[in-house]
């Protein structure tokens, strides 16, 4: 040995030097790129924060400005009618001015009119001057104090009637030269909250409104609750640009952690918005990010690590693996020759030459006598004991020579074991005439093709024939019965109410109970007869050789029906559970003629669907009128199809009238007039739409046309006024996409919202109370109005009634009609008014018909009324003109 640095070392020192180079450029490479994108991610953040501030400027400052031009409105509005003069009205006519001040902005609680003393002169709404809730002196002094009107908020403080945080906007009116008049709204502190959310992306941000000097007026911190605090935990806001030149060093103005803040002046003097996010917030994604780029980094640099490390142990042992390749390519073919199926290698003279261990495991008998030399012969004499026991020696002898001439025919044979075992055997020719036999064990395999073709012919989980199998075998007894003269009869039999048991239990125990099933149909029919299972909770049985009189034959499959009714009846165990369940059966007689296996199965489904209509838990044998029955749904299915795309449709609409017998609006009710049928009514077709999913489209096209209506009747002045009601199907309601279709159809039209109301069924909106309010608020707030169609025969319960943002409730005409007949009637129908007239809701009477309904409604307060009585449905054409003037009026008032 020398004292030099060997080859070997060299090659190593290289492969260490080189990936330690690499190493340190992937550290510099992360890093750089960490800090880059540390960079972008602030930078982003610092624009989305800076756009949510100008959001919440523009919000509050059109809303502040609609406040304003609100108030100011008023100075204008509030003129003596009497004598024109340019001072205060009287008290009643400016409290009703104030109401619907009042109510053209969504925001404003309420209006009240004070002079300089603080005194109350009106107010909005129908509370006396002694229950208002007014600002403080020192808040109506300031809002005094300007020379110039403008619009000054108040800190926010309780309302000491409805328990909420408020905030009062005042504005002095020039009424009067020898008084000052301050017009006040109330609005609620929360309504502020969604007018600074307008156009928030980001959870974290804290957003604020604030006085010049840091007093909060309304402060919103993640995740979007309010703050009950007087001042902002940041510096008082002086320069929104000093605030912004802060950068992420700065404090966020509620929860003065280390962040960015952006801060916009307000239109009115003294107010400022701000929007602020924690410097971590911004930079969170950053570091879940960093934390990957990291571990990949650190997973890349040991994988390179590792690939030298192997790179120099495989230099150091390449040498050794070549010699060891060709050794091991010599040991692998000798392996593979010994791992093949067991074979048997002849000579030309069918002599043995060789066999390898597995031909002595599928003939252990032949192992005392395989040597070269024995010919095959010999062995197939000493297996046919085997094969053929107790076998006569001719039939061995048949054996044997069978199995010599099938080597002339070189093709592949199948021999069952005596252990069992299935081999399939394939001989071929060696070039010098000798045969090579191969013998595989395919055992598997035939119980695997067993096993599908099982599968194909049988449920796998009751074990009973499955649909394949019983058309064939309905088929064959179909062909049967007609050429013997004696009927048959299919049972179509699904169990009642088992979807529910599924939800509510689980698959698991709904697997249970049709197994039980399949075995109690087993049990219950004769031998010969056949159980199957078309699938889900459908089961068939098939009849064979009943009697040849059809009489005689629809009594024998009766008896079994019952008999089947009763047993599925019985309660079943379900582990923990005990199931009381019931079926419904359809029966379908055939053999009186030739009919196809489907036709006779599609006859038994509609006579199981008869009896599913019962109620379930009943027999029903097939009649040719339920075919009929059938084909016209399917037919007006067809035509129903076809009615929206030809303008098929048509709008009824049915008056309503006030106490006073005026117009008031309408409901607009569908008609089909249909090209044979002539003006078909909703009641036969409806159900079909609903079940086809054709209710949505023509939903749609009552909307839209109900929209049109209202938006051309905004340019008549007879008609403007007039609201128009539509009723909403469930399907429809529960689309995901009803709330925009909505809004679609109102912004298309150009008809103004609040002339809409949409009826609801109560089980409609009880079906899924959370969706049903989510969706009826967000059209609330565009301005459409709701009422509940049918009330009364639903749920009706004050829990939803006063979650709901309902406008009216209209009473079901079941109610109407027995009213001064029927005391129960009578009682429901005072407490559907006492109770609308406690919740401040409208009420429509449906039905009315006779004097005596109506006078009973009159007498108990009922508002607006709809029937016989005053205007059966009618063409719009014909409404318009009864609106005009030119038709029919409503009774008049007793």
């Amino acid at each position: 040995m020398t004292g030099g640095i060997t080859p070997r070392s060299r090659l190593l020192l290289a492969i260490g030097a080189l990936a330690s180079a690499v190493l340190l450029v992937l550290a510099l490479a992360v890093g750089a790129l960490l800090w880059s994108q540390r960079l972008a991610a602030l930078a982003e953040h610092s624009s989305q924060l800076a756009r949510v501030a100008t959001g919440a400027e523009v919000g509050m400052n059109r809303t502040l400005l609609a406040l304003d031009v609100l108030l100011a409105t008023a100075e204008e509005l509030l003129v003596s009618p009497a004598t024109g003069a340019r001072a205060p009205a009287s008290a009643a006519y400016a409290s009703a001015l104030l109401s619907a001040i009042a109510r053209q902005n969504l925001l404003v609680r309420s209006v009240v009119l004070l002079d300089d003393s603080g005194a109350p002169l009106a107010a909005s709404g129908t509370l006396g001057a002694e229950t208002l809730d007014l600002p403080p002196a020192d808040f109506i002094a300031q809002a005094l104090a300007p020379t110039v009107p403008t619009l000054v908020l108040s800190d926010p403080m309780v309302n000491t009637r409805s328990a909420e945080r408020v905030i009062y906007a005042a504005r002095q009116l020039r009424l009067s030269p020898e008084r000052q008049v301050l017009a006040v709204a109330q609005v609620p502190v929360d309504a502020l909250v969604g007018v600074l959310l307008q156009g928030i992306t980001q959870s974290q941000v804290e957003l604020t409104l604030e006085r010049a000097q840091g007093e909060l007026l309304v402060g919103l911190a993640p995740p979007q609750g309010l703050l009950e605090r007087l001042r902002a935990s940041g510096a008082p806001v002086h320069d929104g640009q000093a605030l912004q030149d802060a950068g992420w060093d700065g404090r966020t103005r509620l929860h003065g952690e280390p962040g960015l803040v952006a801060a916009r002046m307000l239109m009115y003097e003294g107010l400022w918005v701000t929007a602020s996010m924690p410097r971590a917030a911004a930079l969170a994604a950053w570091w879940e990010q960093a934390r990957l780029v990291g571990a990949a980094a650190v997973a890349l640099a040991l994988a390179l690590a590792l690939a030298g490390l192997v790179a120099a142990t495989n230099l150091v042992r390449m040498q050794h693996a070549r010699a060891a390749v060709a050794q091991s390519k010599a040991l692998l073919d000798q392996a593979l020759g010994a791992m093949v199926s067991g074979f048997l290698l002849l000579d030309a003279q069918r002599l043995v030459v060789q066999w390898n261990p597995r031909f002595e495991e599928f003939f252990p008998w032949l192992a005392p006598m395989l040597r070269p030399g024995v010919p095959f012969q010999d062995l197939l004499q000493t297996t046919v004991h085997y094969h053929l026991p107790g076998s006569n020696p001719q039939a061995k002898r048949e054996w044997v020579e069978g199995r010599l001439r099938r080597q002339d025919e070189h093709g592949p044979l199948e021999q069952r074991l005596p252990s069992g075992r299935v081999v399939q055997i394939t001989e071929s020719l060696t070039p010098d005439g000798g045969l090579v036999i191969v013998y595989h064990d395919v055992t598997e395999l035939r119980q695997a093709t067993a096993e599908v073709e099982h599968l194909a012919f049988y449920d796998p989980l009751t074990g009973l024939p499955n649909r394949r199998l019983l058309l064939q075998r309905l088929d064959q007894a179909c062909a049967a019965a007609a050429a013997s003269g004696r009927e048959g009869a299919l049972l179509f039999i699904d169990l009642d109410r088992f979807k529910t048991l599924n939800d509510t239990l689980g698959h698991e125990v709904g697997d249970l109970l049709l197994q039980q099933v399949g075995r109690r149909l087993q049990a219950g029919v004769r031998a010969g007869d056949v159980v199957a299972r078309l699938g889900g909770d459908e089961f068939v049985v098939l009849l064979l050789e009943l009697a040849a009189d059809a009489q005689a034959a629809l009594q024998q499959a009766r008896t079994v029906a019952e008999q089947i009714l009763a047993l599925l009846a019985r309660p079943y165990p379900l582990g923990a559970q005990v199931h009381h369940g019931s079926a419904s059966i359809g029966v379908a007689l055939f053999g009186d003629e030739a009919q196809a296996a489907l036709e006779v199965l599609k006859q038994a489904d509609i006579a199981m669907y008869e009896a599913k209509s019962r109620r379930g838990n009943a027999l029903c044998f097939f009649d040719p009128s339920m075919q009929v029955a059938l084909s016209t749904r399917a037919q007006l299915l067809a035509d129903l199809k076809q009615a929206l795309p030809e303008g098929q449709f048509r709008l009824h609409l049915q008056p309503q009238f006030d106490a006073a017998g005026q117009l008031t609006g309408a409901e607009a009710l569908l008609r089909w007039q249909h090209p044979q049928r002539g003006l078909v009514a909703p009641g036969a077709f409806i159900a079909v739409a609903e079940d086809s999913e054709l209710i949505v489209p023509i939903g749609r096209w009552v909307l839209e046309t109900a929209c049109a209506l209202l938006a051309r009747w905004q340019r008549e002045p007879a008609l403007r006024e007039l609201g128009l009601s539509v009723n909403v199907s469930q399907r429809q309601f529960r689309q995901a996409d009803f709330v925009g279709m909505v809004g679609e159809c109102l912004a298309a039209s150009g008809a103004r919202a609040h002339r809409l109301e949409l009826e609801l069924t109560e089980s409609l909106v009880l079906e899924d109370v959370n969706d049903s309010i989510a969706k009826m608020h967000l059209l609330r707030t565009r301005g459409v109005r709701f009422a509940v169609d049918d009330f009364g025969t639903g749920y009706s319960s004050l829990a939803y009634l006063t979650r709901l943002p309902l406008h009216r409730l209209k009473i079901d005409r079941s109610f109407v009609q027995q009213l001064g007949e029927s005391h129960s009637d009578d009682v429901v129908v005072q407490t559907i008014l006492g109770m609308a007239c406690n919740l401040e809701l409208d009420v429509v009477a449906e039905g009315v018909e006779t004097q005596q309904q109506y006078d009973f409604l009159v007498a108990h307060g009922c508002g607006g009324y709809q029937g016989y009585l005053f205007a059966r449905p009618m063409p719009v054409e014909d409404f318009e003109a009864l609106a005009a003037g030119q038709g029919g009026t409503g009774p008049a008032p007793p």
